[in-house]
């Protein structure tokens, strides 16, 4: 039952996601084409903006869903019940604090800009992202219900259909009026739409939901919750502040320009992200009813399978990012949207580091050890702000880049692995490092293989010479990655479940 919902939520996920990516790709061209540069700068600068006023969060979201998974295997609906309740209060009053701390900061966002753009209606345009950052919180606590109970497909059938037909609407009216209004409006309805068609299924799927008659949730189990937010909490401030600060750093010392080209590589990168992390994430509901009902070596086999996947789609991912991200904005948009090659390799570089987490993430969040390294993220955010503020004023652009992959090796590279090791899994985490070093060096070589091979190919010549280098770099992964672990466990396991699937 766990794998057929994983396969379903998976599935589900890749077309929505993949789907978003597509318009965002349509939407960005027709701002640009239509609008200007500076309106793409300032779509990322509120974007980080909101990203940082979403610590309000505080953590609270991973922290509930975590302590939904024992209540949901054991059919505990009474439990489930009181967790939700306290979940509703806590996203409404989250949701209020955002749009009272948006309407505060307003009339300042202007002085996060180096060279304030020429745009009437800048602080209402930016009131306008905070409502929709906002309301989003008013509904979204049932869709965690889902995700914990394995039905994030549910939420992604509803999320596929809102975001196509509301991004449809945004490309055509921004074509007829070339107006901002009418996409940030649209944008907004699209939030309140989606949320709130979850939340009706939530509550025809999860009849307990509109019960009156709900207990106070046993001491234990909220001190327990009470315990993971607070470490979540610095978490939380953490990863906004090493994640969602670049395009403010960047705006305020480089440009809106800047924030403009940087955003356009990070739509494509992000989106990548953002795609595996909800693979990813709907694995974590899996393994939480795992970690209820299994021994500690069934669980240490599944890890080392979910290790080899993350670290084949790594390789997969990073190195068609290195050949193709550039003739990709190139054709796109035009030669002079493009940045340096190096730029982009440490854009890469990064990405393989942070995607190479998420098979510990997976195990670490879905077995609740969030308070065994609470200063984690704090301390790397120190480092990644006080080295981006710093090299930026050298370096622009590759400053931020650099101060990133310092922050991330100094602490989560060893940190992560470190306590999963010694509260969850039982393995030793020298064994876990010669396998990320393996997985790595196999990676660095392949990739060093595919640069080579890709000169043969005018990658962007076209969108059929890009289709090509997609096409050809890719089974030259495939097949390489094949033939290198042809002997490993992991790979016939997934060769046998995509027999089984045929």
């Amino acid at each position: 039952m766990r794998t057929v919902s994983a396969i379903k939520n998976i599935n589900s996920t890749l077309i929505v996601y993949g789907l978003n990516m597509v318009l965002q790709f349509i939407i960005r061209f027709v701002l640009l084409y239509y609008l200007s540069i500076e309106y793409l700068g300032l779509n990322g600068l509120f974007d980080n903006i909101l990203t940082v006023l979403s610590l309000t969060e505080l953590g609270i979201g991973p922290a509930i869903i975590f302590s939904l998974y024992s209540p949901l295997a054991n059919h505990d609906l009474e439990t489930a019940k009181s967790i939700m309740r306290i979940f509703k209060k806590a996203y409404i009053y989250i949701g209020t604090l955002i749009l009272f701390l948006g309407l505060c900061i307003s009339p300042f966002v202007q002085y996060l800009i180096k060279v304030p753009p020429n745009i009437a209606y800048l602080n209402i345009f930016f009131l306008l992202f905070v409502v929709d950052t906002g309301i989003s919180y008013f509904y979204s606590y049932k869709k965690c219900l889902l995700i914990a109970d394995q039905k994030q497909y549910i939420a992604n059938y509803y999320r596929g259909i809102t975001q196509l037909i509301g991004s449809l609407f945004q490309i055509a009216l921004v074509i007829l009026t070339h107006s901002f209004w009418v996409y940030i409006i649209l944008r907004i309805c699209m939030t309140f739409s989606e949320n709130f068609l979850i939340a009706r299924k939530a509550d025809h799927l999860y009849s307990f939901l509109n019960e009156k008659n709900i207990q106070p949730l046993n001491k234990d189990i909220y001190q327990n919750i009470i315990r993971n937010i607070k470490a979540l909490i610095l978490h939380k401030i953490g990863g906004v502040t090493v994640f969602g600060t670049s395009n403010i750093i960047l705006s305020k010392f480089v440009g809106l320009s800047a924030v403009a080209l940087y955003t356009n590589y990070y739509l494509i990168i992000n989106g990548i992200d953002k795609l595996s992390d909800q693979v990813f994430n709907a694995l974590k509901a899996s393994v939480g009813n795992l970690n209820e009902s299994h021994d500690d070596a069934h669980k240490l086999v599944i890890f080392k399978r979910l290790e080899f996947m993350t670290a084949y789609l790594a390789c997969f991912i990073c190195s068609n990012l290195y050949l193709l991200l550039n003739p990709f904005i190139t054709i796109w948009l035009g030669s002079s949207y493009r940045f340096d090659e190096s730029i982009v390799l440490w854009m890469v570089i990064n990405f393989y580091l942070m995607f190479m987490r998420k098979g510990v993430l997976v195990f670490k969040d879905a077995m609740g050890l969030f308070w065994q390294n609470r200063y984690m993220s704090l301390i790397e955010a120190l480092i990644n702000l006080g080295s981006s503020i710093v090299l930026v004023q050298y370096f622009d652009v590759w400053g931020v880049l650099l101060a990133m992959f310092i922050s991330t090796i100094c602490m989560p590279f060893i940190v992560e692995p470190y306590v999963l090791f010694k509260y969850g899994l039982r393995w030793s985490l020298v064994s876990y490092f010669k396998l990320y070093f393996r997985y790595t060096l196999i990676t660095f070589i392949l990739v060093y293989f595919s640069k080579f091979l890709s000169q043969f190919i005018a990658l962007d010549s076209g969108w059929f010479g890009l289709l090509l280098g997609v096409v050809c770099n890719s089974i030259f992964i495939i097949v390489a990655w094949g033939i290198l672990f042809i002997r490993s466990k992991e790979l016939r396991f997934y060769l046998d479940l995509i027999k089984s699937r045929l």
